[in-house]
């Protein structure tokens, strides 16, 4: 069963990451929950970079130039950061604030990073000025290409509110509608070794990462997806031979009849992910593979746009593997209205945060 990308997570607030494995002697094993052989052999990039039920490694392709896929991946991989042990993406810099906004998988923090465990989380917008960072981020160099050699901070803002009974078990039963945080960053950088020192206050500057379609700055920030689109995810693996590199996935967006097809067979070959209904309105399920590791990384379309959060894969069912996303489009929903619902004076603490395009 491989449902839960980041599943038997444990954090420690405040630590170095979250650490994906089980624990047994004291050593902690990176799994992909309970895979038997290695799909990621790592293969040819498509010729017409098209669907493909393999990985990719993202910095060999960006050099390889007549890679068909490399300009697709180029436009995309800079917004696209670890967050300890899984990943995350860069939203928005667009804010009055001059912060950026990152989004990120619930699962990847681990239980308590919200609240209790086993109580309900309630939505909540928080002033991230007013929130200690934690040094967690590593972003792709301003120049694209490498990881850089320094860690930023984040900064709670936003989270989706969250059931009791999804709120312990390592977080492996969150729905997708639960599973997404934001938040903001700024432009601290801190060494990696041997510690990471406590990061400063929240500061009113971006980080400088590589955006060369400048699509974190320039309206809309953000899209949706149609049945029938290609989507490009990228993250971190934490196993096979691609484990710490940064990897890529394309993939087909499935219909909700092809959905509801492919569901029924998951559940009849005992996959949980056939057990959880599909969400149109917070998810959308592309067949392509995926990685523990993953969860928390941007999902983009074919024009670069960042379209949602990855947060869930089936086991290989035929060799295809099936990947719940999180839509932007649902999580912007969710901030904003809760934003609107909020006092003024709160109102105008969380105003300069906020992602302006429209």
């Amino acid at each position: 069963m491989i449902s839960r990308l980041g599943k038997w997570q444990r954090h420690a607030r405040g630590g170095a990451g979250s650490l994906k494995g089980l624990f047994v002697g004291g050593i902690g094993f990176l799994i992909f929950a309970g895979c038997q052989a290695d799909p990621f052999v790592e293969p040819p990039m498509p010729a017409t970079c098209e669907a493909s039920d393999a990985l990719f490694e993202v910095f060999s392709s960006l050099d390889d130039v007549d890679n068909a896929c490399r300009p697709w991946i180029d436009q995309t991989h800079g917004r696209v950061a670890r967050s300890g042990n899984a990943s995350a993406a860069v939203w928005s810099r667009r804010t009055q604030a001059g912060a950026a906004l990152l989004v990120s998988a619930v699962h990847t923090l681990g239980v308590g990073w919200f609240g209790s465990a086993n109580v309900e989380i309630d939505s909540a917008l928080r002033d991230p000025s007013q929130e200690i960072g934690v040094a967690r981020i590593t972003f792709i160099a301003s120049q694209g290409g490498e990881l850089d050699s320094s860690r930023s901070p984040m900064f709670d803002f936003f989270n989706l509110s969250i059931p009791a009974d999804q709120n312990s078990n390592f977080l492996r039963d969150i729905l997708p509608r639960h599973d997404v945080f934001v938040a903001v960053v700024d432009d601290q950088k801190l060494p990696t070794s041997p510690l990471a020192p406590q990061p400063s206050p929240l500061q009113n500057a971006s980080p400088d990462i590589y955006d060369p379609l400048e699509k974190t700055t320039t309206a809309p920030t953000f899209a949706d997806v149609d049945a029938g689109e290609l989507v490009m995810a990228i993250g971190f693996p934490a196993e096979g031979i691609l484990a710490g590199e940064m990897a890529g996935s394309i993939g087909t967006v499935l219909s909700p009849e092809e959905i509801a097809d492919v569901l029924g067979r998951l559940a009849v070959a005992g996959d949980e992910e056939g057990s959880i209904e599909y969400d149109p309105q917070a998810e959308f399920i592309y067949q392509g593979p995926a990685a523990g590791g993953m969860s928390g990384g941007g999902v983009f379309n074919a024009s670069g746009d960042l379209v949602g959060v990855l947060v869930r894969a089936s086991d290989p069912l035929d060799g295809v593997q099936y990947v719940r996303v999180v839509r932007m489009n649902y999580v912007v929903g969710e901030l904003n209205d809760l934003f609107e619902s909020l006092p003024q004076e709160q109102q105008d603490t969380i105003a300069p945060f906020l992602d302006t395009a429209p």
